[in-house]
């Protein structure tokens, strides 16, 4: 080959890579500008953090020991106003007070002065030790010494039937578990041998009133301890009943004693 004809190769040559060269250049450039907006990963921290904000903004703290009722049932548990909780306080301290008034009360009264023997058997009324009871006034065939029917007090707690039978203990006299509401204790203890009529003997006798007499319960009756025998033959009585204040009261008198069933022994 010439020497001109080799330059003229080696100039095309060079012509020819120039021009791939210049082609080229701009598509690589483009490519390169397309990159950031084609690229995923900058996108996907994106997403992340908007996943994660939303997770924490949803996100509720529950108090396990909280009690919010049954979804299913919408057993929403009531709340009490202020108003409500003060009254309930005062009622209670009100009970509270009837009660100590009661057990005050009561004691007082088993601390009374009583002039008779205190001899009580398990098995009998030991009565016939006391000498100050004219035995010739009482009922044809009367035995002191008739069961009594005692196996414990069985009456529900600041009834008149509840302290009739605290009281005669305390005071040393016979009384049956079992004589049943006020009004049916005069038949009762009379089936069982006391003696039962209708005046005022002595300290500790059981005043019996039927339904509606004195203000007492038409369907249940009452009955009271006599506490003080008066010359004109008007008795005191203790007693106890949802009626009286703190549940008991000693302080009434009756002038109308014959109209009343007294339980002596």
């Amino acid at each position: 080959m010439t020497s001109f004809t080799r330059s003229c190769v080696a100039a095309a040559v060079v012509i020819a890579l120039g021009v791939v060269g210049v082609v080229s250049l701009p598509s690589m450039a483009a490519a390169e500008e397309a990159s950031p907006v084609t690229s995923v990963r900058s996108f996907r921290g994106m997403n992340e953090g908007r996943t994660q904000l939303f997770a924490e903004s949803s996100s509720v703290a529950v108090d396990e020991g909280t009690d919010w009722g049954g979804a299913e049932t919408l057993d929403v548990p009531q709340t009490k106003s202020q108003a409500e909780k003060d009254a309930e306080a005062a009622q209670q301290r009100a009970e509270e007070e009837a009660r100590r008034q009661a057990e005050q009360q009561a004691a007082a009264a088993a601390s009374s002065t009583v002039s008779r023997s205190q001899v009580r058997t398990g098995t009998d009324s030991g009565l016939a030790s006391y000498t100050n009871i004219d035995y010739s006034i009482a009922p044809a065939g009367f035995n002191p010494n008739h069961e009594i029917g005692d196996v414990g007090n069985r009456y529900a707690a600041n009834n008149c039937t509840w302290w009739a039978y605290e009281r005669r203990h305390q005071l040393g006299l016979p009384v049956g578990s079992f004589f049943g509401n006020g009004a049916q204790w005069a038949a009762s203890a009379a089936a069982m041998g006391y003696w039962v009529d209708n005046t005022p003997r002595m300290i500790g006798d059981i005043m019996v009133f039927q339904g509606g007499q004195a203000g007492s319960s038409w369907g249940y009756g009452h009955v009271a301890i006599v506490e003080e025998i008066y010359p004109d033959g008007s008795v005191r009585v203790s007693e106890m009943g949802s009626g009286f204040p703190g549940y008991f009261s000693s302080t009434r008198v009756f002038s109308d004693t014959a109209n009343y069933q007294y339980i002596h022994f």
